[in-house]
């Protein structure tokens, strides 16, 4: 319709052609010309704003959807009254595993995460020991290394160490010395997070050796331990329970 519009049949004029019917014959072709250009844009402006509605709307949906994905992981997660102690209502992610559709979607979740706030991550730590179950997995869609954090003397060779404040007492964090290079882009995992002590000893373990730490992902976030808080390094949760 457009190239009929952009391309009429040509007029003949012969060189007896008055020049009034001349300028009448360009006056008009160029009318053509103003309003199939016009017609053009109107087009791509229709186009370009339903495009735009299209994309919100399946914003929408897949935010819905997201959050769905993660109220199926949260109502997985076990909840075991005094353990280990009186007192204590220990999350359990263990009922996660015995859901291979679901867990293979948590880690999903947790990668569509990371792809969405980092351009590329080199490395994933993950912490002893529940971080070794969801760093490999996470580490190999992300095509990164996999790096261990683990209590002092179960790494062979020379490592880098830290030592962190426990309730009573202290604890040392270990890594091998080499594991993380200077420079490269790690996210710290770990299956939750409570007072934060032990994410905040791995962020001093890997700032100590150069890595360049993106941010620090857990599965739960025990909410009103304020943990996060504690933590000089952006932070991500999954799911987050209160009152504990």
């Amino acid at each position: 319709m457009f190239t009929a519009l952009l391309c009429p049949q040509s007029v003949n004029l012969s060189p007896h052609t008055p020049a009034s019917a001349v300028a009448h014959h360009q006056h008009v072709s160029m009318q053509r010309m103003v309003h199939v250009v016009s017609g053009c844009r109107l087009l791509l402006t229709c186009q370009r704003s339903s495009l735009l509605r299209c994309a919100a709307a399946l914003h929408l949906h897949n935010m819905a959807n997201r959050e769905q994905r993660i109220k199926a992981v949260r109502e997985k997660i076990g909840a075991v009254p005094d353990f280990p102690k009186p007192g204590i209502l220990f999350r359990d992610i263990f009922p996660l595993f015995k859901d291979a559709v679901l867990l293979n979607d948590l880690i999903l979740l947790l990668v569509e995460h990371i792809k969405e706030k980092h351009d590329k991550v080199d490395v994933i730590v993950g912490l002893e020991a529940r971080g070794f179950l969801f760093g490999p997995m996470i580490a190999q869609h992300l095509n990164a290394a996999f790096v261990p954090i683990r209590k002092k003397g179960k790494l062979p060779g020379e490592c880098v160490k830290v030592e962190y404040s426990l309730e009573y007492g202290t604890d040392v964090f270990e890594a091998q010395k080499t594991a993380v290079q200077p420079g490269e882009k790690v996210i710290i995992v770990d299956d939750l997070i409570a007072t934060g002590g032990t994410m905040d000893a791995a962020c001093q373990l890997i700032s100590g050796m150069g890595g360049d730490i993106l941010e620090c992902l857990v599965v739960i976030d025990l909410v009103d331990l304020k943990g996060a808080a504690r933590l000089k390094k952006p932070f991500f949760a999954l799911v987050q329970f209160e009152g504990e």
